[in-house]
Order: C-alpha cells, then structure tokens, then sequence
C-alpha cells in the first residue's frame, strides 16, 4: 500500500505565514538553549542503580503481573458465573410470570362461567307477574280437610310405634 506525501513545515512559507513570522525566533532561541545549558549537578541527576537491585525490582513486579492476571482470571471466572446464575433467574421469573398469568386467566374464565351460570339459572317466582299468581292459597274443602286429617293421623300413630 503507497502512501501519500504530505507537504510538512520545512517547504517554503507562504505569505500569510510570512505574516506570522515573528513566531520563529523564539524557536530558534529555544533549540539553542538546551546545547548551552550547564552540566546536571548531583542532586539533579537521577539515582545511580545497581544491577542486582534492578533485577530484584523486576522479578518483584513479574511476580506482580503474574498475581493480577491470576485474579484477573478469577474475576472473569466469578463475572462467568453470575451471568449464567442471571439468565437462569430471569428464566425462572419469565416462567413464574406465565404461570400466574395462566392461572389468573382460568379464574377470570371461572368466575365468568359462574356468573354466565347465575344468570341462566331461572327462579320460577320471577315468571309469573303479581296480579295473576295466588297471593294467599283458598281454604281446603271437606274432602281436603277429610285427607289431611287421615294423613296426620296416620303418620301421627306410625311414630308413635
């Protein structure tokens, strides 16, 4: 894959960047500086370390890195573990929430058929308007009364054995 060139700062300046000019000076100031700054003393330069103590720093922070990754493994295992817990209890829920759904629904069937029931079931009293049925029933003739007085005697004696 070629890539492309790019026009960078060292191409000659434009005239609008001749305007802004005055910018390289301090640039220049500041590149010459650094080669006629004075030697670090002592106390500016850093501590001078053995090999050997570099060598205990390294294994110490190999030893580091190999403990992190270790509990690194044991956090994704853990992180694993409660996904799957998770989605198992969520399952459970969405199964839970069916059932009462299902069961809420045959009870609204129930007690629709129940009250489809009640209204199907007819009270005879209710068929015959008041001013037709028999308010009060008439009074029992000779032969009625005969009857009645015979059942009554009968029944009387029968428990009376």
């Amino acid at each position: 894959m070629a890539r492309g060139t790019r026009a960078t700062s060292r191409t000659a300046p434009t005239p609008k960047a001749a305007a802004r000019a005055p910018a390289a000076p301090k640039k220049a100031a500041a590149k010459a500086s650094p080669k006629a700054a004075p030697p670090k003393t002592a106390a500016e330069r850093p501590p001078v370390v053995s090999k050997d103590e570099l060598r205990a720093q390294v294994e110490k922070l190999e030893q580091t890195v190999t403990t992190l990754r270790t509990k690194g493994r044991e956090a994704n295992r853990a992180s694993k573990q409660s996904s799957a817990r998770i989605a198992e209890l969520e399952e459970e829920v969405a199964r839970l929430e069916k059932q009462v759904a299902s069961q809420a629904a045959a009870a609204k069937r129930s007690a629709t058929r129940a009250a489809a029931r009640k209204s199907r079931e007819i009270d005879p009293g209710d068929a015959v308007p008041e001013g037709v049925a028999v308010q009060e029933p008439e009074p029992l003739d000779e032969e009625a009364e005969a009857a009645k007085e015979n059942l009554e005697e009968h029944l009387g004696a029968s428990g009376e054995e």
